[in-house]
């Protein structure tokens, strides 16, 4: 994938537009790779977006870095129970079932 390319090369705005330009095209294991950007940027809140976007898409790498970008915001409870019982229909740590 060239946006991996464009990664590696630490073009990090080309990247963040071509990993876009394969989600928006249906290529949905492009959002990991825009959330893991978006994180190494400082944007927690756009690599949560992003990674719940992935985890919906059914990428289950996906959850278990929301939980662990949880865990770094301080959210142990919900970092637990992302890791325990997945999440529910709203994106939130799902509850016992």
């Amino acid at each position: 994938m060239l946006a991996m390319v464009r990664e590696e090369a630490r073009d990090w705005v080309g990247a963040v537009a071509l990993y876009q330009q394969a989600a928006k095209a249906g290529n949905l294991a492009a959002l990991a790779p825009l959330a893991r950007l978006r994180e190494r940027a400082g944007d927690l809140t756009g690599a949560k977006a992003f990674y719940q976007q992935a985890a919906d898409a059914g990428l289950l790498d996906a959850l278990i870095d929301l939980a662990r970008l949880r865990e770094q915001t301080e959210d142990q409870l919900g970092a637990e129970a992302i890791r325990r019982f997945g999440l529910d229909a709203n994106g939130d740590p799902a509850a016992p079932w």
